[in-house]
């Protein structure tokens, strides 16, 4: 199915995915607004927005715009492969767990995947009430809302994903996250998840040791990053929501990092700094794209000799019973 086809459904038929945050049940459209039978009006319309949330968190409005713009022209090797290498390959992972023109629901969407628009009936969801609506380019249905509350149906979606948005929660943020997950995945669909974890990695761990205040003040505050854990922890939370992890990919064991990570280096005083800062340009503008296909390639080589507690990042794809 093409995107001309997906976008010339009557939107109503994306509303009926709808549901109350609270209770569950289907929404009744009236104008501009979604009623609730016992809650009353639970959201309404913003533009090619729905919004669920009517109180935009702080942290959140307008921090994190990305949208991945690539489409590639095939779904070969190659013509992939640019997408293989950004966000750790996380495009590529949903692509295989899920089939095409399924029903998706991605969390924390921001922007969103070009990509991922032309393969799916994709439904975005972001609490920014200015970065979702860049995603209107790509997805059907935009939802401004809570990630613990999510605003659809039981069994609504084929599949539920994220990128770098699960570590901005703590044990029980999770737990609801995957709560919810579950409830709107249908029997079989699968999560792709991917994100940050509590690291051993050589060069952080130094960082941490030695800068305890600005290892808290650059990795975890000034990113939003409240709940780093180690792998068997996250796992066990997948496991407690109901869901059986089919596989995970682990990302970054080696000193080999990505720009995000000099940049915070780079108040290291010392020589620790001075090589950091020279790794932060040589991991931006025209190098960036490069230094992603080193990590990579380090990922599948060197770095399979390092311990899955050396990893920065993972991938983890669960799939519900």
């Amino acid at each position: 199915m093409n995107r001309t086809a997906l976008l010339s459904r009557p939107l109503g038929g994306l509303d009926g995915l709808l549901a109350c945050p609270v209770h569950h049940t289907p929404t009744t459209r009236r104008d501009a607004s979604y009623i609730c039978d016992t809650c009353g009006e639970v959201g309404h319309i913003r533009g090619p927005v729905r919004c669920f949330e009517l109180n935009p968190d702080p942290f959140y409005e307008g921090r994190y715009k990305n949208r991945t713009k690539f489409i590639p022209k095939n779904d070969g090797f190659w013509a992939t492969l640019p997408l293989a290498i950004v966000l750790q390959g996380y495009p590529t992972a949903v692509a295989r767990a899920l089939p095409a023109n399924s029903t998706v629901l991605e969390l924390g969407c921001a922007g969103g995947v070009a990509w991922f628009g032309k393969r799916y009936r994709m439904v975005g969801l972001d609490l920014s009430s200015d970065a979702i609506p860049l995603a209107s380019h790509d997805y059907a249905l935009l939802i401004q809302g809570d990630a613990t509350k999510i605003p659809l149906q039981d069994r609504s979606v084929t599949g539920v994903i994220s990128s770098c948005f699960f570590e901005h929660f703590d044990d029980e943020g999770k737990a609801r996250i995957l709560r919810e997950c579950r409830r709107v995945i249908r029997p079989g669909g699968k999560v792709v998840f991917y994100y940050d974890i509590w690291t051993e990695n050589f060069l952080i761990s130094a960082y941490r040791r030695t800068r305890p205040e600005d290892y808290e003040a650059q990795f975890l505050n000034g990113d939003g990053h409240i709940g780093y854990a180690v792998p068997s922890h996250n796992e066990q939370l997948f496991r407690d929501a109901g869901f059986m992890i089919e596989y995970q990919t682990f990302h970054e064991r080696t000193p080999i990092l990505t720009n995000s990570c000099w940049q915070k280096f780079s108040s290291w005083p010392g020589l620790m700094g001075a090589y950091a800062k020279l790794n932060r340009a040589l991991t931006a503008g025209a190098f960036w794209l490069p230094s992603l296909a080193l990590i990579a390639v380090m990922d599948k080589t060197v770095g399979r000799l390092c311990p899955y507690s050396h990893a920065r990042c993972v991938t983890t794809i669960a799939r519900a019973p």
